[in-house]
C-alpha cells in the first residue's frame, strides 16, 4: 500500500508546505463549524478535487474505508445514547432514537469526512521526500519534519510489514481466511510481529539519524528543490491568521 500516487495534477505541484497548512486550517475551521450542513460544501469541493488526481477510485477507496466504521460507531452511539436528546424518534427499551442524536452525529461524521478527505488527498499528491525537503526549506526544526513526514509514512510501512508477516505465516501453512473468529485469531498472530519489528526500525532509525547529525545545531540543507511560488508564500502567511478570526467567530455563532 503506498499512498502517495505520482502524477502532474495542480494538487502534485502544490508546495507541500502550502498543502499542509490547508489541511490544519481546514482541519481548524471544521471543528468550530456548529452545523453538518455547513460542511457539505468543502467535503463535496474535495472529493471534486479528487477526480483531478490518478487513480480516484483508489483514493474514494481509502476515504470511504477510513469513514465508514466512524460513520457507524458514530451513528451507533449518538443517535441511541445521546443524553442531550429530547425529540424523540423512535424508542426500543433503554435505547431512544432522537433527533438532537442524529444531528450530532451527523456533524461528528461530516467533521471526520471532511478531514479525512483533506489527509487522503494531501497524501495521495505528497512524496515524502519532497514534503522533507520543503519543511527544511523553511526552516522548521528537523524533528518536527521528521515526525511529520514519518506519520505519513507510518500506515504504507505497516501494511508492507504486515503483509510481509502474513505471507510467512501462510507459508509455514497457517490458514488466514476462514470465519471471523478465525481470521480474528490470525490478526493477534499477526500484531504482535508487526509491532516487534517496527520498534526495532524505530532503533535503527534513531542509530542513523544521530549517525547523519540529525541533532546537530547546524541548519540543515536538502537535495531535494522544491518549488515554492510568490502566491504560495502569502497564502501560507495569510491562511493561520484568517482561520483564528473565521475560528472565533464561529465559535461566538455557535
Amino acid at each position: 500500500m503506498q499512498l502517495y500516487l505520482p502524477g502532474r495534477s495542480w494538487l502534485h505541484r502544490r508546495n507541500p508546505l502550502t498543502k499542509l497548512i490547508s489541511v490544519v486550517c481546514l482541519a481548524l475551521l471544521v471543528f468550530a463549524v456548529p452545523e453538518w450542513s455547513w460542511l457539505v460544501i468543502p467535503l463535496g469541493v474535495l472529493l471534486t478535487l479528487s477526480v483531478t488526481v490518478r487513480n480516484t477510485r483508489q483514493i474514494i477507496a481509502w476515504w470511504t474505508g477510513l469513514v465508514l466504521p466512524f460513520a457507524l460507531l458514530s451513528f451507533a452511539l449518538q443517535g441511541l445514547f445521546f443524553p442531550e436528546g429530547d425529540t424523540l424518534i423512535a424508542g426500543f427499551g433503554p435505547f431512544q432514537i432522537t433527533s438532537e442524536g442524529l444531528a450530532f452525529a451527523a456533524l461528528y461524521t461530516m467533521r471526520i469526512a471532511t478531514i479525512l478527505a483533506a489527509f487522503v488527498l494531501f497524501a495521495a499528491t505528497t512524496s515524502a521526500a519532497k514534503l522533507m525537503g520543503s519543511l527544511t526549506a523553511a526552516g522548521v526544526n528537523p524533528k518536527i519534519s521528521y515526525i511529520v513526514t514519518s506519520g505519513i509514512t507510518l500506515i504504507p510501512a505497516l501494511n508492507e510489514r504486515a503483509q510481509s508477516v502474513l505471507a510467512a505465516q501462510r507459508a509455514r501453512g497457517l490458514a488466514t481466511s476462514g470465519s471471523l473468529l478465525h481470521r480474528g485469531k490470525v490478526f493477534l498472530l499477526v500484531l504482535k510481529p508487526v509491532v516487534f519489528g517496527i520498534l526495532a526500525d524505530l532503533e535503527q532509525r534513531a542509530f542513523i539519524l544521530e549517525q547523519r547529525g540529525f541533532g546537530s545545531p547546524i541548519r540543515p540543507t536538502s537535495y531535494v528543490e522544491v518549488p515554492f511560488v510568490t502566491a504560495e508564500r502569502v497564502f501560507c502567511l495569510v491562511a493561520p491568521i484568517a482561520t483564528v478570526i473565521l475560528v472565533v467567530i464561529l465559535l461566538s455563532v455557535s
